[in-house]
């Protein structure tokens, strides 16, 4: 990936840091994107000279449409990674309102709906281009942890991804989605915290490893797709929930 420009957004934290890192080890030369200026400032610690971090909020999509815009054609992505997204709001779908659904979509679609869009027409004048969408197993099956706009809206995500992939299949541009069960995340770690240790112990009961997924564990999957081996694979969702979904 010597040379190969990575956009990744959600770069602060989480798997998309983590993400970050592992390509730069590989030779990927990155933007970080994220709107917490503070967590942007100590992943960029942990990187190569030369990264770039952007303070952007995906959702706010005149700002992104102007960002890209503003950008040279030569340095938007080869790699994209949209990895914005998450909720750990427990709401029983009878007690959801129409703006936990437009929140939801917002937070897990938006992003990854507009930046995929603004990008891609560069990596089709190259002839190549990698997109990893960071879904859920929510969106594959349901959800342990949060709730039904949250399962919704990354089924979306996933949706999306297989209609991207067949538009582009040929051009030598992949779209794929990483399913991620419950990884353990500062996110993931601090909704843990705040449950009773009766819900912790259920949760734990239900994962089949008995465990939550390591970050770097993670972070393989989304490497994986993002490299010249994935050529040919596109459409595909690949599931890292340590057999919570089969």
């Amino acid at each position: 990936m010597k040379g190969r420009r990575a956009w990744i957004t959600g770069g602060g934290s989480g798997i998309g840091a983590g993400v970050a890192r592992r390509l730069a080890d590989l030779g990927a030369v990155i933007v970080l994107i994220d709107r917490d200026a503070d967590a942007l400032a100590a992943a960029r610690r942990m990187l190569p000279a030369g990264t770039t971090v952007l303070e952007l909020d995906v959702t706010a999509t005149e700002r992104v449409t102007e960002a890209v815009a503003a950008t040279d054609p030569d340095e938007l992505p080869d790699i994209l990674v949209n990895s914005v997204g998450g909720d750990t709001r427990q709401i029983p779908f009878t007690e959801l309102r129409e703006e936990d659904l437009m929140q939801s979509m917002t937070e897990n679609l938006l992003g990854c709906f507009t930046l995929t869009r603004l990008c891609a027409p560069a990596m089709l004048r190259r002839g190549r281009g990698r997109i990893v969408n960071l879904a859920s197993v929510a969106g594959r099956s349901y959800s342990i942890f949060s709730n039904a706009a949250y399962v919704a809206a990354k089924a979306a995500v996933i949706g999306y991804t297989k209609q991207c992939a067949y538009e582009l299949a040929g051009t030598g541009v992949v779209v794929n989605a990483v399913a991620h069960g419950p990884i353990a995340t500062d996110r993931l770690l601090r909704a843990q915290q705040a449950m009773s240790p009766e819900r912790r112990r259920e949760i734990m009961e239900r994962l089949p490893m008995g465990r939550y997924g390591a970050v770097d564990e993670a972070v393989g999957a989304v490497v994986q797709l993002c490299g010249d081996d994935a050529g040919y694979t596109t459409g595909c969702v690949m599931d890292v929930n340590g057999g919570l979904h089969i």
